[in-house]
């Protein structure tokens, strides 16, 4: 048996016990007796409950300084689960048989699924088989994974607790993590055991959300295509946030929306519990208040500011937000009271990012098509002339950033098919233009469904997909402008933006209707449109669909390295090094490289602070410069005041030791010798006197590769400095080649250290400190055939290129004009 499944298998009874075992109990709690008999929501309480549970007592054991055991971990789980039995036992004891309670049908009142339905669940369970083998086989690989949730799940179990220094995200997903390997040692596979449980959630859920507002049929349907969504197949295996935060958010929705249509209190405060465990995974859980908010809103427009009329509705969210700020809040104030940010938001450079175009509009597309199909089946319909105007203005509006979308998709399945490439076009936002035909269909659509419902009253199921749509609304409008930088941030309101398409299609498709043939016909479509779903888990970027099969990757290093080349090399460079150091710590500064400290969680791996004084580096055995993560970083600090980065080009206190470049990240590695910076260098060519550029440095020689320069020939050399003070002004040394007469032949002018990363700033030398200045000294094709031979003089100098000023030199004691010849022997080679 494959390591992957082995460490997979051994840890899954661990989290069986914790989504079964512990939050069984809980749910069962959560939901009044009647709604017992739902299996299928009892389950998606479970799955959600069992691991808050789990983490929030972790985060208490933490919180109360009582380091992380076997035992106080599982037997507090245990200790939990009997309270929780106990509890539900009493209840069982005390209440009645289930009753059909308040209108509402229960699962055994609603017709099956049919064959269909049956096809959906098996195509759900072959996609939740895949997935499992997928999930199990890779390590933590994605970015997030490695920057924050499997990275601290490793550190806790290694220090016993949460340091007081980790902020940013909650703990629902790394205190799970932390979890397996305090039983299993430093495991990724045994970490992520308890991804599938909420996967499978997350499908409940999106059940959960149709057949209560609906009917099972429809519930079905939403949890078929949420699930077979190739998207979320591609992402199951990450091990971050989305799809966790897609389940809860997805649970929150249905149970706000019952309560908000029933005015049932005991839905309200499951609601605001499902909320309260969403903030715990990720603050963008947030903006499910901004949908109640606006929920608010329209109701209070609906009853005319009748706030008697308001009042149960506004008792229903407030019990909603209630119930959530126990869990919700606690991350959030903790770190508030250490001195963190209670939330961190990603800067303004991934904002930038934001797509912005009519790809993102695909289910709003999808609802409108099938909208239309469905009325256009229908004999009592809106006025399908203004339809048809409203929704070819809104295709109009997004076709022209989806026709390149799509032929970029289909190219990668049909490389053969040059034709594609007359479609392809720059990706690009929406324009002015296309956002005011957008509105205006979205106008006219409106426009003719009001007419339509005006004299005949708006349906139960139309309020109820109103309804959702506000909910989701705030989410989606935010991901839109701000983040939809990657399909993934969007999950957390993809069931909700499913809804309508699974409504309409829950009217609209009904194979007992249908004829023999056509209904076999129907049964291939439907299985066929599921199979990408099913093996989208499978695909990797890298390595293909046939990695498994041709070991491609055999271990997990090789596994981490697929898609993260660079920082692997990162990674093998510093084992290196603690190869060769046993027992000592080792030190990095590698700001915004926030994935290497998963692979060294006990070391000093500096990411989240951007050092620019050498001092700040000086216990620091190397410097990582990533792109684009560090020049992000420094970039808002001007060279002149960052002496680290000019430092990374003075080839006497910097050396490149290795890196590399995987096309997407490229990672340089330093190594430091700043105690050179205070030794006297020792020049070929020393300068015997006090030569002193404006009293603020000290020229001490120099040595050169050739005395022949030419365009065929590469000459380096160096000129030493002492500092006497730093520079009011930003400097840059002149090195000109005169004649006889003092006419220019040819000059090589730079600041000290110039290289890829900037120079070193005269405005960040410091007193006392050594300089090393390395440079080329090329010479043009054309200024070589006119001034071949020589001998020729090497004049130095400083001078301000603001102004063109340069320093005065002071050569023992006595002014000695403004540049200073350091070599007369100097002469010009073609060959």
């Amino acid at each position: 048996m494959p390591y992957w499944i082995a460490d997979t298998l051994a840890a899954t009874p661990l989290f069986a016990w914790i989504f079964f075992g512990l939050g069984v109990p809980y749910a069962l709690l959560l939901l009044p007796r009647p709604d017992w008999v739902r299996r299928a929501e009892v389950l998606a309480l479970a799955f959600a409950v069992g691991p808050a549970l789990l983490t929030a007592y972790m985060f208490g054991l933490s919180t109360l300084s009582v380091n992380y055991t076997r035992e106080n971990v599982l037997g507090g789980t245990v200790v939990l689960a009997m309270v929780g039995g106990l509890w539900v036992w009493r209840k069982a004891q005390s209440a009645t048989s289930p009753q059909i309670q308040g209108g509402e049908t229960t699962a055994g009142r609603q017709a099956g699924f049919g064959v269909d339905g049956w096809l959906l669940i098996g195509l759900i369970t072959v996609a939740l088989i895949v997935r499992w083998v997928v999930i199990a086989y890779w390590p933590f690989t994605a970015y997030d994974s490695l920057w924050v949730y499997g990275y601290e799940g490793r550190l806790y179990a290694l220090l016993g607790h949460i340091p007081n220094s980790i902020g940013y995200y909650p703990q629902f997903m790394p205190l799970q993590y932390t979890y397996a390997q305090l039983f299993f040692g430093i495991n990724d596979h045994a970490a992520r055991a308890g991804l599938i449980f909420l996967h499978v959630g997350s499908i409940l859920a999106a059940y959960g959300l149709g057949s209560r507002l609906f009917n099972r049929r429809l519930g079905l349907l939403l949890a078929a295509i949420w699930a077979l969504h190739p998207h979320l197949g591609e992402w199951s295996r990450a091990g971050d946030l989305e799809i966790p935060l897609a389940y809860l958010f997805t649970l929150a929705a249905a149970y706000y929306l019952i309560a908000w249509r029933s005015q049932n209190r005991r839905y309200a405060l499951i609601a605001g519990v499902m909320l309260g465990i969403g903030l715990w995974i990720k603050p963008t859980m947030g903006a499910f208040l901004l949908g109640m908010a606006l929920m608010g809103l329209f109701e209070l427009l609906r009853v005319r500011f009748d706030f008697k009329r308001l009042l149960p509705r506004l008792q229903i969210a407030l019990i909603t937000g209630m119930a959530a700020v126990p869990l919700g809040a606690v991350w959030y104030l903790r770190n508030l009271l250490l001195g963190h940010n209670p939330v961190d938001f990603p800067s303004g450079f991934w904002q930038t990012l934001a797509a912005q175009s009519g790809v993102e509009f695909g289910w709003v597309l999808l609802a409108l098509l099938l909208a239309l199909v469905y009325l256009l089946t229908r004999r009592d319909r809106p006025n399908m002339a203004l339809f048809l105007v409203g929704a070819l203005l809104i295709v109009g509006a997004l076709i022209s950033t989806l026709l390149p979308y799509w032929a970029l998709s289909l190219q990668a399945i049909f490389p053969d098919w040059l034709w594609l490439e007359t479609w392809l076009a720059p990706a690009r936002r929406l324009n002015t233009v296309e956002w005011a035909a957008l509105f205006a269909g979205a106008g006219v659509i409106a426009g003719a469904l009001w007419r339509y419902w005006r004299g005949r009253g708006l349906p139960e199921s139309v309020a109820q997909l109103g309804w959702a749509a506000a909910l989701a609304l705030p989410y989606a409008v935010v991901w839109f402008f701000f983040y939809s930088y990657h399909y993934r941030l969007s999950f957390a309101v993809v069931p909700l933006l499913i809804l309508p398409s699974a409504a309409l299609l829950a009217m609209w498709i009904r194979p007992e209707r249908m004829r023999r043939t056509f209904r076999v016909v129907y049964f291939v479509v439907l299985a066929l449109l599921g199979v990408p779903g099913v093996v989208a888990a499978v695909y990797d970027t890298f390595g293909g669909w046939d990695y498994m099969q041709t070991d491609k990757y055999p271990d997990d290093v090789a596994r981490y390295r697929s898609g993260n080349g660079a920082l692997m090399s990162v990674v093998d460079g510093l084992q290196v090094w603690l190869d060769e150091h046993p027992g000592e710590t080792l030190t990095v500064n590698a700001p915004g490289v926030d994935r290497l400290p998963f692979f060294f969680p006990l070391h000093n791996i500096n990411v989240d602070e951007a050092p620019t004084r050498l001092s700040d580096v000086e216990d620091a055995a190397f410097l990582v410069y990533g792109l684009p993560e560090t020049r992000g970083e420094y970039q808002n600090i001007p060279i002149t005041d960052n002496q680290v980065i000019g430092a990374l080009s003075r080839v006497d206190v910097a050396r490149r030791a290795w890196g590399f470049d995987d096309g997407i990240f490229r990672y340089d590695v330093y190594e430091w010798s700043l105690d050179n910076r205070w030794i006297a260098p020792q020049p070929n060519g020393p300068e015997t006197r006090a030569v002193v550029f404006g009293g603020i440095v000290r020229y001490l020689g120099y040595d050169i590769g050739s005395f022949y320069l030419g365009p065929q020939r590469r000459v380096i050399g160096h000129t030493y400095w002492q500092v006497l003070e730093s520079a009011p002004q930003d400097l840059s040394l002149f090195m000109h080649l005169l004649d006889a007469h003092g006419n220019l032949i040819t000059n090589w002018d730079n600041p000290i250290g110039r290289g890829e990363r900037g120079y070193y700033s005269s405005q960040v030398w410091e007193a006392g400190e050594y300089l090393t200045d390395e440079r080329e000294f090329p010479v043009s094709a054309d200024s070589a055939q006119q001034w071949v031979g020589g001998p020729y003089r090497l004049v130095i100098g400083w001078y301000d290129p603001v102004t063109n000023t340069r320093l005065p030199v002071v050569i023992d004691g006595v002014a000695a004009g403004d540049s200073h010849e350091i070599e007369a022997r100097m002469e010009i080679h073609l060959d």
